[in-house]
Order: C-alpha cells, then sequence, then structure tokens
C-alpha cells in the first residue's frame, strides 16, 4: 500500500508500537467525536485506552479552540468528516506529550487517505506540517490572542454570555482555566485504613466535615487493592455531599431518595439511619435503579421503586426527609464532564427548570408536617436553584427555606447547590 513518503524531520519510522497504537487512538477518537456532535453525551468505554482517553478528553475540554484554529489555518474551510482526524492530530501536538508530533501527522494524514483520498491526505499533511515545530505551542497560544472572548475561555458563547454577568472577569478566568484541568478522583473513606500509596493524605470539607476523603493518585492501583474490594471507599467528589450533610437523617426515620440513581447520594443516606427506619430509592430507570442497589448492597432497611419523582407512587405524609437531587444542565461539574458544555443551550436550561419545578411541586405532599426537603442540582445556574427554590415558595407558604449553599467548581471539589426546606407542622 503506498504512503506519504517521510520528510527530512519525520522520526515516525523509528516508532513503530507508538505508530500502532496512535492509529488505534485516532480511529477510537473519531468514533467518540462523532458520537459527542450528534448531541449524544460522551460515554467512554471503562476499558478504554488511557492515550485514547486523554486525546478525546483534551478535544472535548478545547473544542472550539480547535475548530478555530482550522479556520486559521485553512481560509476556505475544512471538510467536516477531515475534522475529527485533524482535532485529533492537533490535541497530540499541541497539548499531549505521549506522541512525537511527526508521529501524530502521519498517523492522521495516512487515515485520511486510506478513508478517502491522497488529495484530502495532501490538504492535511500540508495544514498541519504549518503546526509542528519546537515553538507549535508558544506560536498557537499567540494565535489564540487573536481569537473572539468565549474562545480563549474555551466556553460556548451562550455560557460566556451568563457567566459574565454573574461572575467578575477574574472568577470567570479562573472558572474557565479550572475547567480545562483534567479531573481529579476524590475517594470518601467507608471503613477507617492506614496509609496507602495511591491515596492521598485524609481531609474533610466545612459542609461535610463528618466524612473523610482522598484523593487518589494511581485509580487501577486503587481498583485492585483489596481495601476496594472490601468496600473501604467509594468513588464520590465533596460536593455530593453537600445535600446530605443539609438533609441529616437521623436514625429511625423514614426518608426517600427520589431521583437516586447511580446511588452514591442513597449510600451516604443510608449510612446515616444505620440500619433503622426506612430508606426509599426512586428512579424512572430500571436499568439505573440496577445500579444503584449495587451501590447499596449490604445495607438494611433500603426499598428501590421505579417511578416518576414528578408523579411519584406514595401516599401523602410518608415521609419524614427528603432528598431531590433533580434532572439539571450539570454546569457544575463540567471539569468532570467536558462534553457538557457544548451541549448547553438556553431552551435546555428553560425546559429542565420548569422540570425541576414539576418534581418540587410534585414532592410536596410526600413530606410529613415538620419534615425536611432538600433540593439539589450539579448546576450553577440561578434558575435551577435558588430561582427555583424561590417560585416554589410563592406558591407553598407551608415552607419555609432553612439554608442554601452555593458552591462553584474549585479544585477540591465540583459545583452544586443544595437548599433545606422544612414544611410546617399541624
Amino acid at each position: 500500500m503506498e504512503t506519504n513518503p517521510p520528510t527530512a524531520n519525520d522520526d515516525s519510522s523509528r516508532h513503530p508500537i507508538g505508530r500502532s497504537v496512535a492509529r488505534q487512538s485516532l480511529d477510537r477518537t473519531v468514533f467518540y467525536l462523532r458520537q459527542v456532535e450528534e448531541g449524544q453525551p460522551l460515554r467512554l468505554e471503562p476499558n478504554e485506552s488511557a492515550p485514547t482517553r486523554n486525546v478525546v478528553l483534551e478535544i472535548c475540554r478545547r473544542r472550539n479552540q480547535l475548530e478555530w484554529y482550522l479556520g486559521q489555518l485553512a481560509d476556505k474551510g475544512v471538510k467536516a468528516r477531515l475534522r475529527r482526524p485533524l482535532c485529533w492530530a492537533l490535541a497530540e501536538i499541541l497539548w499531549l506529550d505521549g506522541l512525537p508530533a511527526e508521529v501524530a501527522v502521519s498517523v492522521c494524514v495516512d487515515s485520511i487517505k486510506q478513508q478517502f483520498s491522497s488529495r484530502e491526505a495532501g490538504f492535511a499533511n500540508a495544514l498541519l506540517r504549518r503546526t509542528t515545530g519546537p515553538d507549535a505551542r508558544s506560536r498557537f497560544a499567540a494565535r489564540l490572542e487573536q481569537a473572539p472572548p468565549h474562545v480563549r475561555l474555551a466556553l460556548p458563547e451562550p455560557l460566556w454570555q451568563r457567566w459574565k454577568t454573574q461572575l467578575s472577569p477574574a472568577q470567570l478566568t479562573e472558572l474557565a482555566n479550572l475547567l480545562l484541568q483534567p479531573s481529579v478522583i476524590h475517594v470518601r473513606e467507608r471503613q477507617t485504613t492506614g496509609e496507602l500509596p495511591f491515596l492521598g493524605p485524609a481531609y474533610t470539607v466545612p459542609w461535610a466535615p463528618q466524612a473523610t476523603f482522598r484523593l487518589c493518585t494511581d485509580p487501577q492501583a486503587l481498583f485492585a487493592s483489596p481495601e476496594w474490594q472490601a468496600g473501604s471507599f467509594y468513588v464520590q467528589d465533596p460536593a455530593t455531599l453537600l445535600s446530605c450533610s443539609l438533609l441529616a437523617p437521623q436514625p429511625g426515620e423514614t426518608v426517600a431518595d427520589l431521583c437516586a440513581a447511580p446511588g452514591g447520594k442513597s449510600l451516604v443516606l443510608a449510612e446515616a439511619l444505620a440500619g433503622t427506619g426506612r430508606l426509599v430509592c426512586l428512579d424512572r430507570s430500571q436499568r439505573r435503579l440496577r445500579t444503584v442497589a449495587r451501590n447499596l448492597a449490604g445495607q438494611e432497611h433500603v426499598a428501590l421503586a421505579v417511578g416518576d419523582a414528578a408523579t411519584p407512587p406514595f401516599r401523602p405524609d410518608s415521609f419524614d426527609a427528603i432528598l431531590l437531587d433533580v434532572p439539571c444542565s450539570n454546569t457544575g461539574v463540567i471539569r468532570k464532564n467536558p462534553d457538557v458544555r457544548w451541549r448547553f443551550s438556553p431552551k435546555d436550561l428553560q425546559e429542565l427548570a420548569a422540570l425541576q419545578q414539576r418534581i418540587l411541586i410534585g414532592t410536596a405532599p410526600l413530606l410529613r408536617p415538620g419534615g425536611r426537603l432538600v433540593y439539589s442540582t450539579c448546576s450553577i445556574e440561578p434558575e435551577e436553584n435558588s430561582g427555583n427554590i424561590a417560585a416554589f415558595l410563592a406558591t407553598h407558604l407551608d415552607f419555609t427555606l432553612v439554608e442554601q449553599h452555593q458552591l462553584l467548581p474549585a479544585e477540591g471539589n465540583d459545583g452544586a447547590y443544595a437548599a433545606l426546606l422544612r414544611k410546617q407542622a399541624g
């Protein structure tokens, strides 16, 4: 099979293993990018290779920067079918260190030639050769200074427009830069253990001082460890405990988690009940409830039910405490799910806020007089958070707001919101 002859500075022939892994990474990356561009959530396979995982996530973080740069490099534009492999090569050249730039160019060009045409391969080769060299990253950074502000921050324009009215310029820049960093894995310690080489020092957070967290430095070692097999740890971001801490279930209470999947918060609630009372976990999806069941394995006094939280299948005055961790825009967890930012739209935000309000209204009668309800999201949008609570309280005078908290994404936690409501007694 004919291939492009290597150029004088092309050392790809000295990296045969690298080329094989790189080609597999390119093909898998194109597969994932096609799904994301079709509007589907990014779902990396659990056994996906590290090279593919890293490059796909980097592209999802910087999607508009890559598309803008391609537009700058090609005056007449780039065909849609070429953008995916070109984005793979650019991400490898500009941000990742596992593959020589010459190999990334060669593998990308060969792939385009095999799948499409020699003419398009030549176009890709000429375009990519303009991006390589020892100063490739500094040249890109200088070029990026000419881009629109939302592109410089790697944010979709609708989110940038919203956040610049809610945050100071320094806060917005800090948040955008944070969202470009790879996410980290926090684990909550369920059983006391000694020092472990794959976990950092133990720490707590102000909103959940009763919980002990650790930063995982080697996920592969964690999941292969006997401590993990024994259930000593649960992968959980500290922000997720904001809502559970506000609800503060007490042993003997009847508690409901009405948007339960995947079950991380349900597990915290079950542990707080200490094998007493009753925890009811509701979700619309039978498949997702199976994940809840696995996470709650070994917990007593727990019941699972399939149903819609907006029209829950329970009698009025059934529960002492209710957690509503409602579906949301997920703008607080963009660092963990970088593709979320590109699916955000004002229209979807309005529809989500309306759904959340229906869930609040549908759930309110289930709470006993004097009971507690915590409404929570992993969003940082006011319409989904304080705005929704204000609208609910305006029509439900038997409820009062006890406290509410908004966490912005930070180095040590995702973004989250939670409000504690109390139903009047009598």
